[in-house]
C-alpha cells in the first residue's frame, strides 16, 4: 500500500512540474486563435492566419494572410494579399509586430495594419529593395456574422482535437470562424496537399440560412519517416456541423485527382457511415483557369510556390447525405452500397461558387496514399474497433453491471 501512495505522490509532482514549466503552450492548446510566437526565441517558426473575402456583388475574391516566419539568422513579419492571378508579399520588421495575449488581435507595422475577428485595417505600400509587391493597399473592414466551430470536448480543443497536444506535428491548422478566418503554424507546410473553401451557393433555398465547407488533405509525417493520409473537413449547414476527420476515424472513398484540370472528388464518410458527403470540383472548360501563386514556409524560408484558385470559374458540387439501411440488396446495380442494401437520404446539395482551392505537390502519391489506407473500409467488413464504438453504449452497460455485482459480491462475503 505505501509503495502505491508514494508512486502517485511522484507521479502527481512530475505532472505539477510539466504543467508549471509548460503552463503557457497548455493555455495556447486551448486558445488556438492566439498568436504562438511569443516565447520562440531560436528555431525554424512561421505562423499565418488566412481572411478571405468575398465582395458584396461576388465579383472578387480576397484573401489576406497577416503572419510571421523565423529562422537562426532572421526573422521577419509580413502581410499577403492575393486576388484572382495576383499575389503581393509585403515584408517588415519583426519588432513591429505586436499581439495581445489574452486575445486574437494581430498588429503590424507599429500598429498601422490590425488584424482581428472584427475588423481588417490594411495600409501598405509596396518597398522597391523588400517586398514581392506592385500595388499599394488600404482597407478599413468590419466584420461580422462569426460562426465558430464548437470543440468536440474541453480537453480536445480547436480543428485539430486530439493532435493539437502532440509536440512535433510540421504544420498545425485550425479553423477561427466560418466566416473564414483560418492559421496554421508550425515549422512547414506539408510536402502534398489539398485545401478547399466554400461560403457562397447558387440558388440555396430560402428557407436555409447558411452553409459552409472547409476540407484539407494532406500526406502527413510521422515518427520513424512514417508518413499517414491525415484529413480535416468540417461542412456547416443551418448550423449543425457534420465533421469528417482522421481522429474521428472517418474514412475517403473514390478519391480522384487531376493535376492537369484541377479537378478533385472524392466521398467522405463517418466512422459508422452513417453520414456521406460528396465533394467534386466543376469549371467550364472554354474558360480560362488563373491561379495566384502565394508565399509558403518551407525549408527554412518562405517560398512562392503555393498556388491558389481564386476564380470565378471553378465551383464545388456538394452533397450530403445520410445513409439508410434497408436490408433490401440489389446485386445489379452499379452502386456498391445500393447492392448492399444502403440507400441515400440527401440533406443538402448545392454548387458552391466564389470558392478558394489549393492543389500542392505530388498529389498522386496523396491519392495512392488514401486508396491503401480506406479502400477496404465499409460498413459490411466493419472492423472490431467500429463495432465497439458501434455497440459502446452496450459495451459501457455490460463493464458497469459487471462492475456492481462484483462490489455486491465483494461486500456479500
Amino acid at each position: 500500500m505505501f509503495a502505491w501512495r508514494l508512486a502517485i505522490i511522484v507521479c502527481t509532482f512530475f505532472v505539477f512540474i510539466y504543467l508549471f514549466f509548460n503552463y503557457k503552450s497548455i493555455q495556447l492548446t486551448f486558445h488556438p486563435d492566439r498568436y504562438h510566437g511569443h516565447h520562440i526565441r531560436n528555431g525554424i517558426f512561421f505562423e499565418g492566419w488566412y481572411y478571405k473575402i468575398v465582395s458584396n456583388e461576388y465579383n472578387n475574391t480576397f484573401v489576406i494572410i497577416p503572419g510571421v516566419h523565423m529562422n537562426d539568422s532572421k526573422r521577419h513579419s509580413f502581410i499577403m494579399i492575393a486576388y484572382d492571378n495576383i499575389s503581393h508579399y509585403f515584408h517588415f520588421p519583426y519588432e513591429t509586430l505586436s499581439s495581445s495575449f489574452d486575445e486574437f488581435q494581430l498588429t503590424i507595422d507599429n500598429k498601422k495594419n490590425i488584424f482581428s475577428y472584427d475588423k481588417i485595417i490594411i495600409d501598405v505600400q509596396p518597398k522597391t529593395n523588400n517586398d514581392d509587391a506592385t500595388e499599394s493597399f488600404q482597407m478599413n473592414l468590419t466584420l461580422s456574422s462569426h460562426i465558430f466551430i464548437p470543440d468536440l470536448l474541453w480537453i480536445i480543443p480547436g480543428t485539430m482535437g486530439p493532435y493539437s497536444w502532440i509536440p512535433t506535428m510540421q504544420c498545425y491548422h485550425h479553423v477561427l470562424s466560418i466566416g473564414y478566418i483560418e492559421k496554421d503554424w508550425g515549422h512547414s507546410f506539408p510536402s502534398i496537399w489539398i485545401w478547399g473553401q466554400a461560403n457562397q451557393w447558387e440558388n440555396l433555398s430560402s428557407t436555409s440560412s447558411s452553409a459552409s465547407l472547409f476540407f484539407s488533405l494532406a500526406l502527413i509525417p510521422w515518427y520513424f519517416n512514417i508518413e499517414f493520409a491525415g484529413f480535416l473537413i468540417v461542412f456547416e449547414y443551418n448550423n449543425e456541423f457534420y465533421r469528417f476527420n482522421t481522429y474521428l476515424q472517418s474514412i475517403i472513398h473514390d478519391l480522384s485527382i487531376n493535376i492537369h484540370t484541377n479537378q478533385i472528388s472524392f466521398n467522405v464518410y463517418d466512422v459508422l457511415f452513417q453520414y456521406k458527403l460528396h465533394i467534386s470540383t466543376y469549371y467550364n472548360e472554354l474558360e480560362n483557369i488563373y491561379s495566384a501563386i502565394l508565399y509558403g514556409p518551407r525549408y527554412d524560408r518562405m517560398e512562392k510556390y503555393v498556388k491558389e484558385f481564386l476564380t470565378k470559374n471553378i465551383h464545388f458540387n456538394v452533397q450530403l447525405s445520410k445513409l439508410i439501411y434497408n436490408m433490401t440488396l440489389n446485386k445489379d446495380n452499379n452502386d456498391i452500397f445500393i447492392q448492399h442494401g444502403y440507400y441515400e437520404e440527401i440533406i443538402f446539395q448545392g454548387q458552391a461558387q466564389n470558392i478558394a482551392l489549393e492543389i500542392t505537390g505530388d498529389v498522386n502519391k496523396l491519392s495512392e496514399k488514401f486508396h491503401q489506407t480506406y479502400e477496404n473500409i465499409y460498413p459490411w467488413n466493419f472492423s472490431l474497433i467500429r463495432y465497439l464504438i458501434l455497440y459502446y453504449k452496450l459495451v459501457l452497460t455490460t463493464i458497469i453491471s459487471l462492475m456492481i455485482i462484483w462490489l455486491i459480491f465483494v461486500k456479500c462475503q
